[in-house]
């Protein structure tokens, strides 16, 4: 299908991308969450409720698609739940990856023109230090380095985001198992149902570490090409702009001959 064909030019295609990949993902979740997690008087009152509805079924199911589809939007395309909220208040694995990787490598030739206090003012000013060093050079519509490096770097955040995705849904299903055990029914059929769906939960969440892991290694393998050609073709720029960036921030020129 068309639709299904992921693209990786810009960023705003990375974003497209995980919202294809997010839809089937809610929707796979919320029927799993409906048949195995909620309880059996939820599910009752719900097909009752659908059941009481003018219109066809398949009408009413594509309703249920288009809500899915809606969320999906506000969590990829709109909230980016992955990368605004995610990442930087709970994994917190960009911010790592910018002052430990990113950065060190990128002014690496310049050792010998900064010192310590460099790297201490750019840990609490990363976003802007990005925006000055690394960013200029990676940028969507005026790249400088070859643009097959950007899309194989898009290529690999793309699966990375994926499986953040995959995280923050295997975790509200977990949630919600944990409050279903609270106040749903306590038959020993339905706890024990519960318990399964809550293991299987776990063993996927496990999984999705790995991939998580593998996927990080991909894009830390990318973004070493991209920081290989700046640093090839555009070391001269690159060693002026650390230089004002230091003025700007204050770091004394001493450490900066």
């Amino acid at each position: 299908m068309e639709f299904y064909r992921f693209t990786y030019e810009t960023y705003q295609d990375v974003r497209h991308n995980l919202f294809k990949y997010c839809l089937p993902l809610l929707i796979a979740a919320g029927f799993l969450s409906y048949f195995f997690v909620v309880p059996p008087t939820f599910r009752n009152t719900v097909d009752a409720l659908f059941s009481s509805l003018p219109g066809q079924d398949w009408l009413k199911g594509a309703s249920g698609v288009v809500v899915f589809g809606l969320v999906a939007f506000l969590m990829t395309e709109v909230l980016q739940v992955h990368h605004n909220w995610y990442d930087l208040y709970i994994v917190r694995w960009r911010y790592r990856y910018a002052t430990d990787f990113i950065l060190p490598r990128l002014v690496q030739p310049f050792g010998s023109l900064i010192g310590r206090r460099f790297h201490e003012v750019a840990e609490r000013n990363i976003k802007a230090f990005q925006e000055r060093l690394f960013y200029p050079y990676v940028a969507d519509r005026d790249a400088k380095i070859e643009k097959n490096k950007l899309v194989r770097f898009y290529e690999a955040a793309t699966v990375y985001w994926m499986t953040q995705l995959n995280e923050i849904v295997i975790m509200l299903m977990l949630l919600l198992a944990a409050i279903c055990r609270v106040v749903g029914p306590k038959e020993a059929a339905y706890v024990g149902s519960l318990l399964n769906c809550s293991l299987v939960l776990v063993f996927l969440f496990a999984v999705n570490r790995v991939w998580v892991w593998r996927a990080r290694e991909k894009v830390r393998g990318a973004t070493a090409d991209e920081i290989e050609a700046i640093l090839t073709n555009h070391s001269e720029d690159l060693q002026q702009r650390v230089r004002k960036l230091c003025q700007d921030h204050d770091i004394p020129l001493a450490e900066v001959k």
